[in-house]
């Protein structure tokens, strides 16, 4: 069972933690976030948000809700928690 923390590390992954930092923050926290070294923080998430509205439901919950845009990066995921 994922949490919210692996799905940010995920969504981060595929953008790195330069272009992270370069929305918000400092590239060497974004580092340790990906690599799992310190805990994801409410000021990433809105960062991430920020990045990926389209993934803010799953990024939070694990959920999609394609009729309403909320996709998984892997739209083929079902619904996951």
């Amino acid at each position: 069972m994922k949490g919210s923390a692996d799905r940010a590390r995920a969504l981060l992954k595929t953008i790195g933690p330069k272009k992270a930092s370069e929305q918000g923050g400092d590239y060497e926290r974004w580092r340790n976030v990906s690599k799992g070294a310190v805990r994801v923080s409410a000021d990433e998430i809105d960062v991430l948000v920020e990045l990926f509205p389209q993934h803010a439901l799953w990024l939070v919950s694990g959920e999609v809700a394609p009729e309403i845009g909320q996709t998984s990066p892997d739209h083929s995921q079902p619904n996951e928690k």
